[in-house]
């Protein structure tokens, strides 16, 4: 790996890390990523076109398909969050694995369904579970696998599914003719077991990690403020007070080398070291903040840099220098007691994660955009129905805004090679824009507009969609996003069923299409307004930290 040699600072012993390959078997994980996907969702939009004439010959009519996917819903949010107890025992792969196979056996069970009870428990129950247990997975290894260029590759992903998920229904149309019901649904079958080859494909990324230089890393010292301003102590000084020099190898602490680099560098204020290897030290008895030595500091030291997210993480204790480089953060334990059976079933869930107001704000803002977002492009086709438009016309209008969802994706994925674009602002965009072009949509009922206005809202649809998996990877450690998404995913369950049906509710008892659309805004508001009022509480807290700061220089 070719490597600039300014990017390092110059260390006596070159030490290694292992990094994420950025590429690599990361490639076949983004190509395991789309087929389980493509095998567990690209059949979904057409899903009561394949069961139709099945159902007419019940006589249960297409109320079915909604009890069908109710129960897709439930079970999906519950083998998402299960899948977090399952990674406690088993690898990522494996779990993976064991989706696949629910997944693959119930698309062959669905070959001999003969009644709606068994269409509940293959295509709701099992399925639901399967792709539970696989979606977690499946964007825990793409995040584990890239870090610089994860906009781009999610990109190219979901640019793939959405592409196939387009074609799906000439598809679905011609095995239909061709092979009959319970042909397609073999077809489906083998489709879905490719699932099993995506699961297979998720490595462990510690099997294909990348071997580079290791950047020596700066020590900054952080002297105790005295307790009385004095213009001939305002300065702390290491030095005063002590004893002599000790420069055995068993005696090599912080605060000598700290003397040792005054000593050697007599510069004022030289509070800067570079360290690449240390063993045998003592425990550190003041407090230190690693800075990589890659350039990008500027040696001042800003208190917000070495604050861990108060509730989960605490900051890792050092007992010696031989490991200073290896500090990691460690999850938040939780304080068990003799009555604490609660705290223990937290501990294994992870569940402290909701003691993070961040984290709940997040996943919040994800669910509720999300679950706006699917039901509005669910329910726009009945929407144009009541508008007088013509089938050819929605046709139109509906593949107008699939061709530019796919096109935003493509666009974002190319982007992303030249603008480093942060998920959760790209996420926050997308939506802040559609609830203000959803409240325009409404005010027309013209084939043109609403072809134009349909288009605007699957561009930024692909900022949604792009961003929703990366943002918890973004704000929780790799080993942590299991959980995380698993909670989100039941969070987002609880949604789907409750907000959903109180909003068809209220459409069918209004007979109005527009205050079910602004229901589904209000949605897309939940997420803005919270995430700004985050913004501007962290903002106002850097500026009186700043400012406190400057009123202790001065």
């Amino acid at each position: 790996m070719n490597m600039k040699k300014k990017d390092f600072v110059e260390c006596g012993d070159v030490d290694y890390e292992y990094v994420p390959p950025e590429g690599g078997w990361g490639y076949m994980v983004c190509v395991g990523l789309s087929l389980i996907f493509i095998a567990g969702t690209a059949h979904q939009p057409v899903f009561g076109f394949i069961y139709n004439d099945f159902l007419d010959e019940l006589g249960v009519g297409t109320a079915a398909v909604t009890v069908v996917f109710g129960v897709f819903q439930v079970t999906l949010a519950i083998g998402g969050f299960s899948a977090n107890i399952a990674l406690k025992k088993l690898s990522l792969r494996q779990v993976g694995l064991i989706g696949a196979f629910i997944y693959t056996l119930a698309s062959f069970l669905a070959i001999f369904v003969v009644s709606t009870t068994q269409m509940i428990i293959t295509n709701g129950f099992l399925q639901g579970l399967g792709m539970g247990l696989l979606i977690p997975v499946s964007y825990t290894s793409f995040n584990s696998y890239f870090t610089e260029k994860k906009v781009l590759y999610i990109s190219l992903c979901k640019a793939s599914i959405g592409l196939i998920t387009m074609v799906y229904p000439l598809f679905i149309k011609f095995t239909i003719t061709e092979y009959g019901f319970r042909g397609t649904l073999a077809i489906l079958c083998a489709i879905s077991a490719h699932s099993i080859f995506g699961a297979l494909v998720m490595h462990p990324v510690k099997w294909h990690m990348k071997k580079r230089p290791k950047p020596c890393e700066k020590i900054v010292l952080i002297p105790p403020t005295p307790a009385v301003k004095d213009e001939n102590k305002e300065k702390f000084d290491f030095t005063k007070n002590t004893p002599s020099i000790d420069m055995s190898d068993g005696a090599r602490s912080v605060e000598n080398l700290y003397r040792i680099n005054r000593l050697e560098n007599p510069q004022k204020g030289a509070e800067l070291l570079f360290v690449s290897k240390l063993s045998d030290s003592r425990r550190l008895s003041i407090p230190v903040v690693l800075i990589p030595g890659d350039g990008k500091s500027d040696g001042k030291f800003d208190s917000t840099d070495h604050v861990y997210r108060e509730n989960l993480y605490k900051a890792a204790s050092v007992s010696s220098l031989g490991n200073f480089g290896n500090i990691v953060a460690e999850p938040l334990p939780i304080i068990k007691n003799k009555e604490g059976k609660w705290q223990t079933i937290a501990e294994f869930l992870d569940l402290t994660l909701l003691k993070d107001l961040v984290y709940v704000n997040i996943i919040f803002g994800l669910a509720l955009t999300f679950f706006s977002d699917l039901t509005f492009f669910t329910v726009e086709p009945l929407f144009l129905g009541k508008k007088h438009l013509s089938k050819a016309e929605i046709a139109n209008i509906i593949a107008v805004g699939g061709a530019t969802d796919m096109s935003a994706r493509l666009f974002l994925g190319v982007a992303g090679q030249f603008f480093r674009l942060k998920s959760r602002y790209m996420f926050y965009t997308g939506a802040l824009l559609t609830a203000v072009v959803r409240l325009v949509f409404i005010q027309f009922s013209t084939y043109m507009p609403l072809l134009i206005l349909t288009g605007v809202l699957g561009s930024l649809r692909s900022l949604v969609h792009i961003a929703q998996p990366i943002v918890l990877a973004e704000y929780v450690p790799i080993e942590r996003y299991p959980p995380a998404y698993g909670l989100y995913m039941l969070l987002a369950g609880g949604i789907s069923l409750s907000i959903g049906p109180m909003i068809g509710f209220i459409r069918d008892y209004t007979g109005s299409y527009a205050i079910a659309f602004n229901m589904l805004t209000a949605c897309n508001i939940c997420c803005v307004l919270p995430w700004t009022a985050e913004a501007i509480a962290k903002y106002m807290k850097k500026r009186n930290s700043s400012s406190s700061q400057n009123s202790l220089k001065t």
